[in-house]
């Protein structure tokens, strides 16, 4: 008798080629603000003193940190089509790696800038960012009230930080400072909300009203 091995009987199975699904969920706020939050509490300290006023000793959170995170966060929000999220995201991305490039820039002398100059060259970064951010605060209005204020904040700092670079008064760097300091409360205080909302949670902390 003549034995058939039905696996040469059988036809041949055509795996069909399956697809990698993106964008079908998730909040990207939930990697953004937790970054944010920590630069911002780190930038703030630095600036106020505590535990060193070594602005170097913040690049790696800065560039490594939200720089890069929340450059992540603006990917995820253009694979979900969140403009808005993904132009917020991307600005602070922007800023942070171009902050980490300015004290790494001029602290190496990298750029050609004079000793002389090194003040000049820091207000004009921050007047070119507050004016950006104070832009960055209308659309945000839609949003709610936390993050229009949180953006506000920032702002702000950048102000103080302009002003103090330009009249070489330390106080107001410290006020910079705890600016950021009440702003990383903010970032810290919207990704608990995030990310108990991402749990399923349904009694969450409250973000307030779009103001518009």
């Amino acid at each position: 008798m003549t034995t058939v091995d039905v696996r040469d009987a059988a036809p041949p199975v055509q795996t069909q080629p399956r697809g990698v699904l993106i964008g079908v969920g998730g909040d990207p706020l939930i990697v953004g603000l937790v970054f944010f939050g920590l630069a911002s509490l780190a930038l703030g300290m630095a600036l106020v003193g505590l535990p060193t006023d070594s602005q170097g000793s913040i690049l790696p959170i800065l560039i490594m940190g939200a720089g890069l995170y929340q450059l992540v966060t603006t990917v995820w929000a253009i694979v979900l089509g969140q403009s808005l999220v993904a132009a917020i995201f991307s600005t602070f991305s922007a800023f942070w790696l171009s902050f980490g490039a300015l004290l790494l820039g001029l602290g190496h002398g990298w750029y050609g800038v004079a000793d002389a100059d090194v003040a000049g060259a820091q207000e004009l970064f921050f007047i070119a960012w507050a004016c950006l951010f104070l832009l960055l605060v209308i659309p945000c209005l839609r949003l709610p009230a936390i993050y229009p204020l949180a953006v506000f904040l920032v702002f702000v700092a950048c102000a103080f930080a302009a002003s103090g670079a330009f009249t070489g008064t330390e106080n107001l760097f410290t006020a910079a400072g705890a600016t950021a300091l009440t702003f990383s409360f903010l970032a810290f205080y919207s990704w608990v909300n995030v990310a108990l909302t991402a749990m399923g949670v349904t009694k969450v902390p409250p973000l307030g009203r779009p103001l518009l």
